[in-house]
C-alpha cells in the first residue's frame, strides 16, 4: 500500500511538472496574438520616405521547420530623429515562446553562431505578434552601427529570421 501512495504521488508530481512544460511550449501554437497591423504612415499621420527597404532571408542554414521567418521589412526616419522599423504587412515567423527583434552589427546573419559572435548586436524589443505589420523604435547611433535586423527566440537560444539592411 505504501509503495502503491510513493508512486501515485511521484507520478502525479511528475505529470504535473511535463504538463507544465508541455503547456509553455505548447502556449504560442494555441494562443497565438492577434495580428498586428500597425504602419509608420498611420503613426506619423502621413506618408514617409523609406531609408531602406529589405527582406528577411528564407531557406538558410539556421532556418527548420520550426523556426523560420520571411517577409519585409522597412526602415524610415522619426520626426524625433530616431529610426523606425518597420516589418511590412507580410511579416510572419513560425509561432515561439520569446522571440525578439535585434539589430546586428554586421550583415549575414544566418543561424546561431553567426548571432552570437556578434557582440555589438543591440536587442530592440519583443515581437508583438507572429504575423503583420508591426513598427519598432531603434536609436539613430544604433541603427548607425546596424548591418541586420535579427528575429530571436531568447527562451531556447535559436536564430529565426534575419534581413540586411
Amino acid at each position: 500500500m505504501k509503495k502503491a501512495l510513493i508512486g501515485f504521488l511521484t507520478g502525479g508530481m511528475l505529470g504535473v511538472v511535463a504538463g507544465a512544460g508541455g503547456m509553455l511550449l505548447a502556449f504560442p501554437f494555441l494562443f497565438p496574438p492577434a495580428e498586428v497591423n500597425e504602419t509608420v504612415a498611420a503613426i506619423a499621420g502621413r506618408e514617409v520616405a523609406a531609408l531602406v527597404e529589405t527582406r528577411f532571408r528564407e531557406g538558410v542554414a539556421g532556418q527548420d521547420a520550426a523556426h523560420w521567418g520571411r517577409g519585409g521589412v522597412r526602415t524610415y526616419r522619426g520626426v524625433d530623429g530616431n529610426v523606425l522599423i518597420e516589418l511590412q504587412p507580410d511579416f510572419e515567423v513560425g509561432p515561439g515562446p520569446n522571440f525578439w527583434g535585434y539589430l546586428n552589427t554586421r550583415a549575414g546573419v544566418d543561424d546561431e553562431a553567426g548571432f552570437q559572435a556578434d557582440e555589438g548586436r543591440r536587442r530592440i524589443a519583443k515581437l508583438k505578434s507572429f504575423r503583420g505589420s508591426q513598427v519598432y523604435s531603434a536609436e539613430a547611433g544604433i541603427f548607425a552601427d546596424a548591418g541586420a535586423v535579427t528575429i530571436w527566440c531568447e527562451s531556447f537560444g535559436q536564430y529565426i529570421a534575419s534581413a540586411d539592411l
